[in-house]
């Protein structure tokens, strides 16, 4: 299974206990994947449709415990999209008016004459456990995760302008983001960075999906840090061969001028032991010296070699006067 598929069925597993919270989760899987079709003379009938058996299923039982009613669920495949299922709930003209009434969709009158009022449920998200509901219940019927090891995406989807509404009170109440896209005609709000989408998901009680997704930041954050480390000491050693190789080439130009034996003792010394450990650091070079000396001492001393290196190139190669230009 995809990830977001074993997102979906922990959430699944997680089961509304009071009766505001159960109609709550029935409205929004009717807003993401519930339709109202009229039949003629009155008659009307409600479908569940959707590629995920378990989301029609959560509706069959939020139906069952809440309205005690039972609709058929069958399958439909599709010509396009090499024939692809899709799982259908069907409530009949008989219980139809059942659920549009509990959803406040229609009216009825005490002689018991109903009247339409609106496509789109009416709920109230004033309660957390409401709120918390109608945002697990919109993800369960139209949402959607991207695996967070290739990359942090979490959208819910909707259909009008309605549930839209819904959704960004949801999230508006919840400190969380509103931000709106659309992609091949469809149209939902989505949260892009790690913390809001954790945020999210622990408060609808997707705590094992939350622990993946912490466990995951961590193993980044170390190998991060590892990696910084390394670069870093990569660089250091660039650098430290550098100099080395620099000190080198001014203790041999010395050498080849006028000899090391014109130098002082103390520096003779430090030029020697350059030049039989080309590879080691100050530090380490300080240590090879009879009586040992510090890092310090042996940088001091290789700036004076380093200093005469200079003067002594500066001395060879004197800049042409401008009666040597013309010469012939």
């Amino acid at each position: 299974m995809s990830f977001s598929a074993d997102l979906k069925a922990e959430l699944f597993a997680i089961r509304p206990e009071r009766d505001c919270c159960k109609l709550t989760e029935l409205a929004a899987l009717y807003m993401s994947m519930g339709s109202l079709s009229f039949l003629g003379k009155g008659r009307l009938n409600v479908q569940f449709t959707s590629e995920s058996l378990s989301a029609v299923k959560r509706a069959l039982v939020l139906l069952q415990e809440t309205l005690d009613i039972t609709p058929q669920i069958h399958y439909v495949s599709t010509a396009h999209f090499g024939g692809m299922r899709k799982c259908v709930l069907t409530l009949g003209p008989i219980q139809t008016p059942v659920f549009l009434l509990k959803m406040q969709m229609i009216s009825q009158d005490e002689s018991g004459e109903t009247a339409f009022r609106s496509a789109t449920p009416k709920i109230s998200l004033s309660r957390g456990c409401c709120n918390r509901a109608f945002l697990r219940a919109a993800l369960m019927g139209g949402g959607y995760m991207t695996n967070p090891e290739q990359d942090y995406h979490l959208e819910l989807g909707y259909r009008d302008d309605d549930m839209r509404e819904y959704l960004a009170r949801a999230l508006q109440r919840n400190d969380l983001p509103i931000r709106q896209s659309s992609r091949k005609g469809k149209n939902f709000l989505y949260l892009k960075q790690s913390d809001q989408i954790v945020d999210f998901l622990t408060l609808i009680g997707a705590h094992k999906t939350v622990m993946h997704i912490e466990d995951l930041r961590v193993k980044r954050h170390v190998i991060s840090t590892v990696t910084r480390a390394m670069n870093c000491d990569s660089a250091n050693m660039h650098k430290q061969l550098t100099a080395a190789e620099e000190q080198t080439q001014a203790i041999m130009l010395l050498a080849r001028k006028d000899g090391l034996k014109g130098l002082p003792p103390s520096l003779q010394q430090i030029a020697v032991a350059r030049l039989n450990a080309p590879d080691l650091n100050l530090a380490q070079l300080g240590q090879t010296m009879d009586p040992p000396l510090s890092k310090s001492a042996v940088n001091h001393r290789m700036r004076r070699l380093m200093e005469l290196a200079r003067a002594t190139s500066d001395l060879s190669d004197p800049e042409p006067s401008p009666g040597d230009e013309n010469e012939v």
